[in-house]
């Protein structure tokens, strides 16, 4: 009998198994609102040494705002944070933005197993459908390496990936059912989720300014320098590792005076190296298109 009412039976299955096992990295698959934030927490309450949440998924983050990844080690039971960090992928969706989400996700893992942190939970983004979902979860479960992946599905629905990789030696593969207890949120629910996680982010947000001279530039760096084109713009204000210092939003390219206006939670800019450009427009207010 399962000790949590919403917890299915496989997945108790598959705590039970996982939790006597060698550290591993765990690549949960699936599409949208199919359980797979909740099946990663699930199974970090299962583990009783450091276990080391990836939250891959731009859109419905958890670890950081909308349009990063974010990496946390926990410990104890139940699993409690004790750091977090996090790398800016510039949207909500791999779409337009896979050469980012793959890097970005990689280094993660490394910088996972670089402190030791366990085994590794990555909550993978639920860009499963069609062919360009398809081939980025193939490159992201290729470049990962994952020692097994979990597909949350109850059809057929991900075999276009999974058979890739069946053949892999040191590579297991098992699906399950979806929670029944999983919700199947709307599009509008999910783009009100992100604004609130906006909102919640830049509250309390201060006037910064980012010298152009000696900072370097990357992302999706727009085609001129008109004012216009970087106003409202979401940015990363990374340190020397690309890990993010402060997001930041666009208030005006200042070319003549040589810096960057930006509105940002946190003004310490003493560790910034460099200024990621995403695809995100928001305003100080966090009113967000949702596109």
């Amino acid at each position: 009998m399962n000790s949590e009412p919403d917890i299915p039976a496989s997945w108790e299955n598959l705590g039970t198994t996982l939790a006597g096992r060698k550290p591993l990295v765990i690549y949960v698959l699936g599409p949208v609102d199919a359980g797979k934030s909740t099946l990663c927490r699930f199974l970090a309450g299962r583990y009783s040494g450091p276990v080391a949440y990836l939250d891959a998924d731009t859109g419905q983050s958890t670890v950081g705002p909308p349009a990063t990844a974010g990496l946390a080690t926990c410990t104890g039971k139940p699993a409690r944070v004790r750091e977090t960090f996090l790398r800016f992928v510039g949207a909500t969706s791999p779409q337009g933005h896979q050469l980012q989400h793959l890097v970005a996700t990689a280094r993660l893992l490394s910088l996972a197993r670089e402190l030791g942190a366990g085994p590794v939970l990555v909550d993978s983004p639920g860009f499963t459908e069609g062919p360009v979902a398809e081939e980025f979860q193939v490159r992201m479960i290729d470049l990962l390496e994952p020692d097994l992946v979990v597909a949350i599905h109850d059809g057929h629905e991900l075999d276009g990936i999974l058979a890739n990789f069946r053949p892999r030696s040191g590579m297991a593969i098992t699906s399950i059912a979806p929670s029944p207890h999983a919700l199947r949120r709307s599009r509008v629910w999910r783009a009100h989720y992100r604004q609130e996680r906006f909102r919640a982010y830049f509250s309390g947000h201060r006037a910064a300014e980012i010298p152009l001279e000696g900072t370097g530039f990357h992302g999706k760096i727009p085609g001129s320098f008109r004012d216009a084109d970087w106003h409202d713009l979401l940015v990363a204000l990374c340190d020397p590792d690309m890990l993010v210092v402060s997001l930041a939003i666009v208030e005006e390219l200042d070319l003549a005076g040589g810096v960057l206006k930006v509105h940002c939670p946190h003004p310490d800019l003493s560790r910034v190296a460099s200024v990621q450009v995403g695809s995100v427009r928001l305003e100080p207010g966090v009113d967000f298109d949702p596109w």
